[in-house]
């Protein structure tokens, strides 16, 4: 090595196998070339960085640097690291029973809809004997109208001596006819050649009487109509009428 060459001091256990060695207190390793008094020398960082010139006094030695105690292999057996399989076995059986339960709901299915329905068993039921019911009075609606009742009979008889004339022998043109009548009512007309007396009144005689009246011969028709009216209470009226011929 030339003596111009310059030389630096490695840190303590940085220079390579082979190279300066790290003794205590600045001792040189076997074999190692001690350097020149005139070469000028420097320490490293650990980090293998040159620090910036005259920053380390000339001659000053570092400090020895201790390196960290290594904690050597454990060589008995390792302990089981804690993990979660005892949850994993828990929840790996919870979901096996939970499949063997749909699994047999599925089968409990598919037999209870394959299976055909018991046919039911006839039961007589005994049956009631009709019994006669009364059919209800129809009652009439309003758009049906309710006949009035027939107006009472207030003549009871009515009737004349004869019922021809004989005007062969008649004195003075006429012959006597008798009439009587019965009836009911409030007022009563007698009337000549009419079908209503108390239109065309020959007088107003009682309910009950008899009369004799003179049939005048000559008629145009050979007969004469006479009739009674009777007034019931209501204001209705009934009348009868006796024909007589003449001979």
């Amino acid at each position: 090595m030339s003596d111009d060459t310059p030389t630096q001091r490695y840190p303590e256990g940085f220079p390579p196998p082979g190279g300066q060695g790290a003794g205590s207190g600045g001792a040189q390793g076997a074999g190692a070339t001690p350097p020149s008094d005139d070469l000028p020398t420097e320490r490293f960082s650990a980090a293998g960085t040159v620090p910036p010139a005259g920053t380390v006094p000339p001659g000053a030695v570092p400090p020895t640097t201790v390196p960290p105690a290594t904690v050597p292999p454990q060589t008995g057996p390792t302990p089981p690291e804690k993990s979660n399989k005892g949850l994993i076995i828990a929840l790996s059986i919870i979901g096996g029973v939970l499949l063997l339960l749909v699994i047999g709901l599925l089968i409990w299915i598919g037999v209870s809809s394959g299976s055909p329905d018991p046919s039911p068993t006839e039961t007589e039921t005994p049956t009631a004997s009709p019994t006669a019911t009364e059919s209800p009075t129809p009652t009439p609606t309003p758009s049906e109208t309710t006949a009035p009742p027939p107006p009472a009979n207030v003549i009871t008889s009515f009737t004349a001596s004869t019922q021809t004339a004989d005007c062969t022998n008649a004195v003075g043109g006429s012959t006597p006819v008798t009439f009587s009548w019965a009836t009911t009512g409030v007022t009563m007309w007698f009337g000549v050649g009419t079908d209503d007396a108390k239109a065309e009144p020959f007088g107003e005689f009682p309910l009950n009487d008899t009369i004799d009246f003179d049939y005048q011969c000559g008629q145009p028709d050979l007969q004469q109509r006479y009739t009674i009216t009777v007034e019931r209470t209501d204001g209705s009226t009934q009348s009868q009428t006796i024909v007589i011929r003449e001979i």
